[in-house]
């Protein structure tokens, strides 16, 4: 729920700037879910080494609740404000109470880099599909949530018969009950933390490898959540004859598409590192971004749109297996995983802005082509920054076999 729910925010920034919210420019109503989406991922900052000190249980109860009060406010909101205020700041921080303890949880438990690499492209996929198998790192608890899928097709078929608080509702019911589940994690006594860890790793400062992978995180993300967000409406700006409904259809192939590479990507993974493996994902998805450009027809915008979810997987799929490769203590995981999400969080905040002031994509102007441009070398900088981690852990493991 925690990162599915990101996955689906198109649609609501297409309802909000086709209904509700039509006298505010894309790039303002994009604040919203780039706010929610900051929030999420940068709180990992605190509730990461918050969860090193075993506070696994407050958090889950806090953000859960807090996440669901959210979705509840944002069926009775109608203006700008309030729907900022229940989606962006209420909605995201519930998320990102929950989502980097349960990473850093599930990441925890595999110590093998290649099951935890299979492992973590299984959660990401399942994410996308609707529903997040996670493990804590004390129990092997299920922790079901729903995402990519089923939240737009939900909204496609209830808005037009319910309308938008009683769709929000049904999704805020869905994620209540979902949540209930991980909720059994409650049920285990959990050990106490061996030592207590500040809450920032200075020493990440320094270790170049891993800042490395943290400005590649930066560029990556604003690049991946522009299509995300946008690609409903720039493809009836682009496509006169696709109709919106059928923009929402065309983030559930996205997701799905999605499910099905991050499952691959977690395989390759694990033959051939994670590290490696989202550096060639990077540019090849910064490829596919460029040849998003030519596409003008219905058939080739849902070719393009399964191409883009396969190799978009990775972005989301693979951190939770290469950070630990970058953390020089195991018990401060949950540390650099809050550490790392920040520089995820600002690439969100403030990709999409920048792509819709550079290109409007309500307007009736053809420079559509920008914000893919824009898009696209944001992605290739990314594979680009993710060469020298890549090559620093290939050169330590080869010294590491050597020393023995």
């Amino acid at each position: 729920m925690s990162r599915g729910l990101l996955l689906t925010f198109g649609v609501f920034q297409n309802y909000y700037e086709t209904v509700l919210l039509r006298a505010q420019s894309s790039g303002s109503i994009a604040w919203i879910s780039t706010t929610c989406a900051f929030i999420v991922l940068s709180a990992g900052v605190v509730t990461g080494p918050l969860y090193d000190r075993g506070y696994y249980k407050v958090l889950l109860v806090v953000g859960t609740s807090l996440e669901v009060f959210g979705l509840m406010m944002l069926s009775l909101s109608t203006k700008y404000y309030q729907l900022f205020l229940a989606q962006a700041i209420c909605v995201g921080l519930g998320a990102g109470i929950v989502f980097t303890p349960s990473v850093a949880a599930a990441a925890a438990c595999f110590t093998n880099p290649a099951t935890r690499a299979k492992i973590m492209g299984l959660m990401a996929a399942m994410s996308s599909v609707g529903m997040c198998l996670k493990t804590t790192s004390f129990s092997q608890t299920a922790k079901t949530r729903a995402g990519g899928i089923i939240y737009p097709i939900m909204f496609r078929y209830l808005l037009p018969e319910i309308g938008f608080p009683r769709t929000v509702r049904s999704i805020a019911f869905i994620v209540m009950a979902l949540y209930f589940i991980s909720w059994a994690a409650l049920l285990n006594e959990l050990p106490k933390p061996p030592k207590v860890r500040r809450i920032l790793d200075t020493s990440a400062f320094t270790d170049w490898p891993y800042m490395a992978i943290c400005f590649a995180s930066i560029f990556s993300s604003a690049a991946y959540y522009i299509p995300m967000l946008y690609i409903p409406t720039l493809t009836i700006v682009r496509i006169p004859s696709f109709s919106p409904e059928r923009g929402f259809d065309l983030l559930a192939v996205i997701n799905g598409a999605s499910a099905v590479g991050r499952i691959l990507i977690g395989l390759i993974a694990a033959a051939f590192g994670p590290t490696e493996t989202i550096t060639v994902s990077a540019a090849l998805a910064s490829v596919v971004l460029f040849c998003w450009i030519p596409v003008d027809t219905s058939a080739g915008i849902w070719v393009w749109a399964v191409f883009w979810g396969m190799l978009s997987g990775a972005i989301v799929a693979l951190p939770g297996a290469f950070i630990p490769l970058f953390c020089p203590d195991i018990s401060l995981i949950g540390t650099r995983n809050g550490m790392y999400w920040v520089w995820t969080a600002v690439g969100m905040l403030i990709g999409s802005p920048i792509a819709a002031a550079i290109y409007e994509p309500k307007s009736a102007e053809k420079g559509w082509w920008k914000l893919q441009v824009f898009s696209a070398v944001f992605m290739m900088m990314a594979a680009i920054l993710s060469v020298y981690p890549s090559i620093h852990l290939r050169r330590r493991n080869r010294m590491e076999k050597l020393a023995t």
